[in-house]
């Protein structure tokens, strides 16, 4: 993210002339005033103040040691920036923005909230969603400005990918080179044919078995070229077909796994149908390409250039008519070359939004048809395909508009070639035999021209498809291994320290988070949603690093272990379960692969999921369809529960496991909850307070920050946070009447 803009003359004059003794530490437009009209400011931050410029004079000067807190509020499509005076300790308005550079304020008040708490100021930066050459806003989900890739670019880098297959490249090139010799030599075998044979007057023949010889010869040649070039191109394509399906497979492999390299963040930022396109017609687009035109090109263009210099050795008069119309071409070519560019640009966004929709409506499609929605999502996916489906219709008449004239073009020239030819020979001055040769290799540069005008809408096509999948690759992860990475068989002490995170680095989530946890404790999180409970536990699983402090299991720092290492030792079982379309059995084994059949039914034992699966005529080879859709809740999540135990995961996390579950299915997932816990160290957060009453120890939290700890006796005495949550849930529950539940009645049901 840019924090320091350039400064025009007269802003960087001002700063230097009367705040020379400080330093400045920021610079970032301030573009809004008090009536949210657009202005032409600058909001420069110093050691010692915030001052706010336009038209030449410093409107603010804040003394930043006047106010703590500093902090953005969104109103509205405005951004303000407010902060506690000192003094008083009331929110005093600073500035106003628009949300354009929001994120930018909100980075800088925390940076000075931190710089005054005495901590580190180095946090992550959140990228700018702007290309930084042309200013326009990036597509979502994209680090890639599509007006400004460059073709170039884009193609040397597949063509480097395809390198790695070199020898299908040298035997294609060389069938190629031995088609284009041949193709160009029977046009010379043909005029041969018309001069020496057809044209040749019957006095002029000689031996007519010397004749027939000649005759039988110069077909037998021909008909040869044609044999060698058809072979030639079947054998060239199954290669070209080889090379393309290898490359794509590599390429669309390499996706994939770049795409289960990249953190969580990642994923979240990315639309599940968009990545599917990418991986999947992305990379096809990309194989038609190589397979039809990355060395038809090289083709096509040999051709023109060796016919082009043979006519000119023919007849140079002749051969200027050929060529006249390719300037032309050229130019009109590269005046529709932006038009095509753009086409194409909007078309992969489209396709990414189609995928992106359906793969939307068919994941939900349960929730579609029970609240009978089914128009509303069907209009939905029609809008957006019709979209699609009109630049599509505008790209092809475009194309079949633009094809059509530029190929008059060189119909006229062909016509003027007759007309010439045919001048040439009623005055002796050519014989048939050349015009037809001529004529022939004429037709032979006609075919590269009409085939050049193609290719840019195919290059358009095939950039357009790998910049997409560039833009995957050459993402690199937020969370990283350390170089040096150990792989620890951990024991289950966990220890946050200092830990302060947000989701948005100017947007904390936790904050000061400092809590130790011993080997087989059961802690719960207990808190309002919002107030951090997931975030702790996906700071454990590593999902994302803390933005400071450190996070030690065992005493080691969580970022100097093995992720796949540190994962593979922890249970995890959630409210919203996914099971895998499969048989039961390849469900549980997920976690462990090598486990044994005795192993599977041990672990359904424990989660009390081994009797309903027995019930099944197929029992552990029952198929369950897609996420267990043959299930109910509470066979899914026990399931879960022994997927989780098959791998003696050392460090468990429960996260509101219960929450979505009947008081039958309950019963029996908290029993299989409670063997499941002993002996391992558990994290578990639960809306129903009930289930968390067992837990060593319960941590509340409040808005990002631990606000009590304490066992559940100790905090409901305390009436704190804790216990009006409590008394809050006894409520909800009550069957009767709208009264509240006294302490009184709520200590008679605890004892």
């Amino acid at each position: 993210m840019t924090l320091f803009f350039p400064l025009p003359a007269w802003a960087a004059d001002l700063v230097s002339d009367r705040y020379a003794a400080e330093q400045m530490l920021f610079a970032i437009p301030w573009d809004l005033n008090e009536k949210d009209e657009f202005i032409d400011g600058y909001c420069i931050v110093t050691d010692r103040n915030l001052l706010f410029l336009q038209d030449g004079t410093v409107c603010k000067e804040i003394l930043a040691e006047a106010f703590h807190d500093f902090k953005v509020n969104a109103m509205s499509g405005v951004g303000i920036l407010e902060a506690k005076a000192v003094e008083s300790g009331e929110n005093v308005y600073l500035a106003r923005f628009s949300m354009e550079h929001a994120a930018r304020y909100a980075t800088i008040a925390q940076k000075i909230n931190m710089a005054r708490a005495g901590r580190n100021t180095e946090i992550r930066e959140e990228p700018d969603r702007k290309c930084l050459k042309c200013g326009r806003p990036l597509p979502q989900g994209s680090s890639i400005c599509p007006r400004c890739v460059k073709k170039s670019t884009v193609l040397i880098r597949l063509f480097r990918i395809a390198s790695h297959y070199i020898p299908y490249l040298i035997a294609a090139s060389v069938m190629l080179l031995t088609m284009t010799g041949l193709n160009i030599l029977m046009p010379k075998i043909y005029a041969i044919l018309v001069n020496d044979v057809y044209l040749r007057p019957a006095e002029e023949r000689g031996n007519l078995r010397d004749f027939m010889i000649l005759f039988a010869f110069i077909i037998l040649a021909y008909f040869s070229c044609r044999v060698l070039i058809t072979v030639m191109s079947v054998l060239r394509f199954r290669l070209l077909a080889k090379l393309s399906s290898n490359m794509v497979h590599d390429l669309r492999v390499s996706v994939f796994e770049h795409i289960h390299a990249m953190s969580v963040s990642f994923t979240n930022d990315h639309k599940v149908g968009d990545l599917i396109s990418r991986v999947s017609n992305d990379t096809n687009r990309v194989k038609n390409f190589i397979q039809g035109e990355a060395t038809e090109c090289i083709n096509q263009f040999l051709t023109l250039l060796a016919v082009g210099i043979y006519l000119f050795f023919i007849n140079w008069k002749m051969a200027l008519i050929v060529i006249l119309p390719a300037p032309l071409i050229v130019l009109l070519m590269r005046a529709f070359h932006r038009k095509t560019h753009k086409i194409y640009r909007r078309l992969w966004r489209l396709s990414g939004k189609c995928n992106a929709v359906l793969q939307d409506i068919l994941s939900g499609i349960r929730v579609v048809k029970t609240f009978g929605t089914e128009e509303k999502e069907i209009e939905r996916y029609k809008a957006v395909c019709s979209s699609y489906k009109n630049l599509t219709v505008s790209n092809e008449v475009f194309w079949n508009t633009v094809q059509p004239l530029i190929r008059i073009l060189t119909a006229l020239s062909h016509l003027a070639l007759m007309l010439i030819g045919g001048f040439y020979i009623l005055h002796s001055q050519m014989d048939a035999g050349t015009l037809v040769q001529f004529t022939t290799y004429a037709a032979m540069i006609y075919g590269p021209i009409n085939y050049m005008i193609s290719l840019p809408r195919s290059i358009a096509d095939a950039v357009a498809a790998a910049a997409r999948v560039f833009d995957i690759l050459d993402n690199e992860p937020n969370v990283c291994d350390a170089e040096k990475a150990v792989e620890l068989d951990i024991k289950g002490n966990v220890e946050y320290q200092d830990v302060f995170f947000g989701y948005k680095s100017y947007q904390a989530v936790l904050e000061n988070i400092n809590l130790s946890v011993k080997r087989g404790e059961m802690i719960g999180l207990v808190g309002h949603s919002g107030s951090g409970k997931s975030t702790i536990i996906n700071l454990l699983l590593r999902f994302y690093d803390p933005d400071s402090g450190r996070i030690l299991i065992d005493g080691v720092d969580l970022r100097d272990i093995s992720q796949h290492h540190i994962r593979s030792q922890i249970g995890v079982v959630l409210q919203e379960i996914f099971l895998f379309s499969g048989s039961i059995f390849e469900n549980v084994i997920y976690s462990k692969p090598d486990a044994t059949y005795e192993e599977v039914i041990r672990a359904c034992k424990m989660a009390n999921a081994h009797d309903f699966i027995m019930k099944f005529p197929d029992g552990y080879d029952t198929r369950i369809g897609q996420n267990g859709q043959t299930l109910s809740g509470g066979e899914k999540q026990r399931i879960a529960i022994a997927r989780a135990v098959i791998h003696d995961p050392r460090i468990l996390i429960l996260d509101e496991a219960t929450a979505s579950l009947d008081t039958e299915s309950e019963k029996l997932v908290q029993e299989a909850l409670r063997r499941l816990v002993q002996n391992r160290t558990t994290f578990a957060i639960a809306h129903r307070l009930s289930t968390l009453k067992f837990a060593d120890r319960l941590i509340v939290l409040d808005h990002g920050k631990i606000a009590e700890s304490g066992t559940h006796d100790e905090l409901l005495k305390a009436k704190g946070i804790y216990y009006g949550l409590v008394l809050a849930q006894l409520n909800m529950t009550r069957l009767v009447g709208q009264e509240e539940i006294t302490e009184e009645e709520y200590l008679g049901t605890e004892q």
